[in-house]
């Protein structure tokens, strides 16, 4: 039942979440305490139905896993991740690997700046 609890959480959430922002929405309404909202993270993500991505700030972050290839936009001033699917890394990797003979196995790539949302509220 606290699996359910969290993956909902999760698939219900627009942004990535950090362990701590899923352990308080969870704790409103369940008895449940942080060690065991880290267990089942980890489960789901074992189980390939959640996607575990540190950033660049070395904070694990928490979404929905649907196998997409994903970059993210990052605010500086709210902290909320914006996915994007646009990549052209994909060459990049090909000719670095023809030229270097390195494998790549994966990439990840963080835009920062001001969102939409908070530019508002500038003005």
């Amino acid at each position: 039942m606290k699996k359910d609890i969290i993956f909902n959480v999760i698939k219900n959430s627009p942004n990535s979440l950090t362990a701590e922002e899923i352990y308080n929405d969870v704790s409103q309404d369940i008895d449940v305490n942080l060690s065991t909202v880290y267990r089942t993270l980890n489960n789901l993500v074992e189980k390939d139905l959640v996607t575990k991505v540190v950033r660049q700030d070395k904070i694990a972050y928490y979404e929905l896993a649907n196998n997409e290839h994903k970059h993210y936009l990052i605010c500086d001033n709210c902290n909320n991740a914006y996915s994007t699917d646009m990549c052209d890394l994909d060459k990049i990797a090909r000719k670095i690997k023809k030229e270097t003979g390195f494998n790549i196995t994966s990439h990840t790539l963080e835009f920062h700046g001001i969102c939409p949302e908070c530019l508002k509220n500038v003005k």
